[in-house]
């Protein structure tokens, strides 16, 4: 699981079906993620004109307040983050780390392939799920 450090305490980010509800009822629409969280535009997607303005700041502190409540919760930690809390953590340096992490969490979260602790081979957790439910109806 993708973590960020804000002042000190590491937070897991996760990313499921959830947290995508939320990013589209909090954020935008999940097609226009991207170019927010880039601070770019899909005119313009080489284009950094939006990059740190407040509109993108607000977009990154929504988006790490979602998935990090998300994966402080699921780690049996208090959920307590807010987009103030968070801005006040990230230093102006840091904000391209911290919209790396966030889309890497994203990227963890829509695959369906994970490693196996055994032996490290990736499985398709979708595919095993079938054949686990094949296997009971016959």
């Amino acid at each position: 699981m993708t973590t960020i450090t804000l002042k000190g305490r590491e937070i897991p980010l996760l990313y499921t079906v959830y947290e995508m509800k939320e990013i589209q009822e909090d954020i935008c629409p999940l097609d226009d993620l991207f170019y927010q969280v880039m601070g770019t535009t899909r005119e313009d997607p080489k284009s950094r004109d939006r990059f740190g303005t407040p509109d993108h700041l607000d977009t990154v502190a929504k988006l790490v307040r979602i998935l990090g409540n998300a994966g402080l919760e699921e780690a049996g930690e208090n959920p307590d983050l807010t987009e103030k809390k968070i801005l006040r953590a990230i230093r102006p340096g840091d904000i391209a780390g911290i919209v790396t992490a966030c889309a890497q969490a994203i990227t963890e979260g829509v695959e369906s392939e994970i490693k196996d602790p055994g032996d490290g081979e990736p499985k398709d957790v979708v595919l095993e799920e079938l054949n686990k439910k094949k296997e009971t109806a016959s």
